[in-house]
């Protein structure tokens, strides 16, 4: 099994800028060679930020088959987030084509509720077509919550905990599972929980920060960790503004100057005057330097 852990990035996904709203993936491989540069563990394509609901299972490959042969020094857990139990299947089986840390797998996300023992049915069925480390994708927001003993009962890695509430990643921990924060709201309190890492979106813009108060918890520095944990709450209640993935673009573009395009629909591009500058300033002065 991998060593999992660390602080990863949820890593966008630009389209390009014109009717076709095709993934442009030379600004892909751009942005994540540069999350690379900044020191992340590794990156989540085609998630919740990365719109992978919005993304055929055709462009997923496509993109994960270049970025592979990037060879990039950084861990790659893609998003499986297909809604069936067919196409979760087809698209694990075919990342067992690639080196990929894990997998991050999201149950079916339209019947609700389900029952634990329908939840159980269908991830032993998609566990059966991969060999790699599988995460459990806990995001009640958007989809069907998965119980934690649901995650207990399975031969899985552990859950990426979107949901953050009370005790449910520490009962994740306590069967002996592991934990990646999925949300960096009140991260450093949720740090002293024990999870393993964290899945951060607000990394695609501010990684140095993120990792930043990773190491301060690890180091134990209350003082300073506290205090930067507020200002990244601050700066993600900034993104919120607008869709979440249309503005962590925006920052990415303002921090290192690569185009990042805009979103597919349903989603709605900022607006053409938006000024990144609160955002990376909400952090640090230095941030968008």
């Amino acid at each position: 099994m991998p060593e999992i852990g660390g602080v990863y990035v949820a890593n966008v996904t630009p389209f390009r800028d014109d009717s076709s709203f095709a993934v442009d993936e030379e600004a892909y491989l751009d942005h994540v060679a540069w999350l690379a540069e900044m020191g992340v563990r590794g990156i989540v394509p085609f998630g919740t930020n990365g719109e992978g609901p919005s993304v055929t299972l055709g462009e997923k490959l496509r993109i994960l088959e270049a970025l592979f042969g990037r060879g990039l020094p950084i861990q790659v857990i893609p998003a499986v987030m297909q809604n069936n139990l067919p196409e979760t299947v087809e698209m694990l089986r075919a990342l067992e084509d690639y080196p990929a840390t894990a997998v991050l797998v999201l149950p079916p996300y339209y019947f609700k509720p389900v029952e634990p023992e329908g939840m159980v049915r269908f991830y032993e069925s998609a566990l059966g077509a991969t060999g790699h480390s599988a995460i459990v994708y806990h995001i009640p927001k958007y989809a069907v919550p998965v119980p934690d003993r649901v995650v207990r009962e399975l031969p899985v890695w552990g859950v990426k905990d979107s949901g953050g509430e009370e005790g449910y990643a520490e009962a994740v921990l306590e069967a002996g599972k592991g934990v990646l924060l999925g949300t960096e709201d009140d991260l450093w309190r949720k740090l002293d929980t024990g999870p393993q890492g964290i899945i951060s979106a607000l990394a695609n813009f501010i990684p140095e920060e993120v990792l930043e108060l990773y190491e301060k918890h690890g180091e134990g520095d209350e003082a300073g960790g506290t205090a930067l944990s507020e200002r990244l709450q601050k700066a993600r209640t900034m993104t919120k503004e607008y869709a979440s993935a249309a503005v962590l673009k925006k920052l990415a573009q303002a921090r290192h100057g690569a185009r990042m395009g805009t979103v597919r629909p349903p989603f709605v591009p900022v607006p053409t005057d938006y000024d990144p500058t609160p955002a990376l300033q909400a952090v640090s002065q230095g941030a968008g330097s």
